[in-house]
Parts: structure tokens; sequence; C-alpha cells
């Protein structure tokens, strides 16, 4: 599985969320920075919450 947030990387940092890239990308679409977007905003766009809600549908299987 493979998970990608495309975007481009910003000279100068902004926003104080998040953690290591966030503050110089800035997704696709979007005109602030990843540590700009609400944890909620992130999560809807971000690889991380991609692939764990596709591992949803997995473990239901797995555990059922």
């Amino acid at each position: 599985m493979e998970g990608r947030l495309p975007g481009t990387l910003r000279h100068t940092p902004a926003g104080t969320n998040g953690f290591g890239y966030d503050p110089i990308l800035q997704p696709d679409g979007e005109t602030r920075t990843c540590a700009e977007l609400t944890p909620e905003e992130k999560n809807a766009i971000s690889h991380r919450g991609k692939a764990f809600r596709a591992l949803v549908p997995v473990v239901r299987e797995l555990l059922g």
C-alpha cells in the first residue's frame, strides 16, 4: 500500500500545528501549509489518515 500527499514545498515555514515538514508543505489545492490546517483537515488529506482508513475494513475482516 502506498500513500501520498501531493503538494509544493514552500521556502518560508508557516503554521504551528504538526511536525516535520508540515510548516513547509502546501498541499495541492490548498493555500495553507499542513501546519496551518486543523488536525481534522490534515487527517482528511494526509497519507497517514488515508492509510489508517484503508486498514479499517481489513481489520474488521480479520476480527470478524
